[in-house]
């Protein structure tokens, strides 16, 4: 992940604080989802996710500051427009280096949170908890990006918070670079990170839990990541490459079943460097691509390995180069991707938002670009989504790059399907025949008051069909209201005529229940 990019263009205005309209409601209804202009078919499912980096102030907070009044005022106002734009899934920096977004045994609350490292943010206010029920307010997925090893941006430790694990664990520590790191060799560390896993899956009501591309940092040029002492203890007969591989595969496998044994609906994904590796590597199965760095050889995450062993719910490589850049083409990675990850996986495409208008490859220069990425997308059957780094790409370049991505997804979508432990419970949905507001048609539906909180659906997906027979998605609800009776206003419909109305009731894994046309 390019979270420590120097950002080099001019930042437009930010957009005005909206009122936050209401997606749909136990007791008042809302607007239509978006006004966006017509586009080409878009699927009616699809991933369209974001990340928000919290390191650097890159896209959340913007200014660090205690003050929970701005924190959530910032974070509704990025969710609302992200989700203008087609947003439906939101992948949040909580760990970005040894600290927290929130508040834990296990880390300091984060400096580029409240301006301090170890200073929380007043009122014991959580902005993890409130970032997760402004996303579901809207209708969007939360999930909680964590960066595992990473401990510093710097060597300076001077702002370190006593209770940094640089202090309290220094023999988990190595210095690499201009960056200090945890060992992920040493069981130690596995066994830490698994309880920084299991705090957040049982204290949050997560969608997800999201590893990016540093395991095993980055190389720098002349020196050995310094676990030699390790691999003396702990490497056996192992070459050193093959041991460290493990390594992160153990932790990546223990991650998932953690997570499943807590909450089996959690996806737990992870998004490597684009290139696994390159053909003069693995002639067999290595990309057609001459990148200077390769996950399975530099970073030592062998993606591929996950996905077989299935301990990853989905894969999201960061695809971030034009579409046919020499060394290392989009339209070559992606077709690469979509033929190697087994059908059981889930697979998305990570697009370098950040780089449009501002890359020395001039094909970034060409508004098209992403539109073309995701079109290419849309032809392979294996990839179901796309997420953009980062939110601030998106809102506050001066080129209009939200404008061309509300062009792109010109209606709401639903995420992809996800197979879950037990085939979805049957439920009932009893819809009444609109009526006439000057809101536009209110459709009302209501399912059996006996249904329990963990019976009722997670949220509701609302079509229409015109009189032509054509059908659309109209809109999705807030995620889990718990409400027994719900509205919904179609400002498209102005007298409740026209329009056959069908209310589908879905889970936490996104699978429809039932359906029933209005009457």
């Amino acid at each position: 992940m390019e979270d420590t990019l120097a950002y080099r263009w001019p930042i437009g205005r930010l957009a005005l604080l909206l009122v936050l309209p209401l997606l749909c409601t136990c007791v008042r209804a809302q607007p239509s989802e978006t006004t966006a202009q017509p586009n080409p078919p878009a699927p009616e499912r699809e991933l369209r996710g974001v990340w928000l980096a919290s390191v650097l102030n890159i896209d959340y907070p913007k200014v660090p500051t205690p003050s929970a009044a701005t924190l959530r005022a910032e974070f509704r106002s990025q969710v609302y427009r992200l989700r203008q734009a087609g947003v439906n899934a939101v992948f949040v920096q909580v760990r970005p280096a040894g600290d927290a977004l929130y508040p834990s045994r296990h880390a300091p609350w984060s400096r580029w949170l409240t301006g301090e490292q170890g200073k929380p943010p007043v009122s014991g206010y959580d902005p993890l908890a409130a970032m997760i029920d402004e996303a579901h307010a809207q209708g969007i997925e939360l999930h909680a990006w964590v960066n595992p090893y990473r401990l510093t941006m710097t060597l300076d430790t001077s702002h370190l918070h006593p209770s940094h694990l640089y202090y309290t664990q220094p023999t988990w520590v190595r210095t690499y670079g201009d960056r200090r790191y945890l060992d992920p060799g040493l069981p130690a560390v596995r066994a830490h990170l698994g309880e920084v896993i299991d705090e957040l899956v049982a204290g949050y009501d997560l969608d997800g839990i999201h590893f990016d591309d540093y395991f095993y940092p980055y190389p720098v040029t002349g020196q050995d990541f310094p676990d030699q002492d390790t691999y003396r203890r702990y490497g056996g007969s192992r070459r050193l490459a093959d041991w460290r591989r493990d390594n992160v595969d153990t932790f990546v496998a223990e991650t998932q079943r953690r997570i499943k044994a807590a909450k089996p609906w959690v996806q737990f994904g992870v998004s490597p460097y684009g290139v696994w590796r390159n053909e003069a590597q693995d002639p067999t199965r290595g990309s057609a691509t001459r990148a200077s760095v390769s996950s399975y050889d530099d970073l030592y995450g062998d993606a591929l390995a996950w996905a077989r062993a299935g301990t990853v719910d989905y894969l999201l490589p960061q695809l971030y180069w034009s579409m046919d850049y020499p060394a290392a083409g989009y339209r070559t990675l992606a077709r690469w991707w979509a033929a190697n990850v087994p059908p059981a996986v889930a697979l998305y495409a990570g697009h370098a938002a950040y780089k449009v208008g501002n890359n020395a490859d001039t094909a970034w220069d060409d508004p098209a670009e992403l539109p073309r990425q995701v079109a290419l997308n849309r032809s392979l059957p294996r990839l179901s989504g796309s997420v953009y780094f980062s939110a601030r790409s998106i809102l506050e370049q001066p080129n209009g790059l939200a404008l061309d991505m509300a062009a792109l997804y010109p209606r709401p979508a639903l995420l992809p399907a996800r197979p879950g432990p037990a085939p979805p419970a049957a439920v009932k949905v009893k819809t009444y025949r609109p009526r006439s507001t000057d809101r536009g048609a209110q459709l009302v539906w209501e399912v059996d008051d006996d249904l329990t909180t963990e019976e009722l659906p997670h949220y509701y997906a609302i079509y229409g069909r015109a009189p032509d027979g054509k059908s659309r998605l109209l809109h999705r609800t807030p995620y889990g209201q718990g409400c027994h009776r719900l509205h919904y206003y179609d400002p498209d419909n102005t007298d409740g005529r026209g329009t056959d109305y069908v209310v589908v009731p879905l889970d936490r894994y996104h699978r429809p229940l039932t359906a029933n046309v209005a009457r």
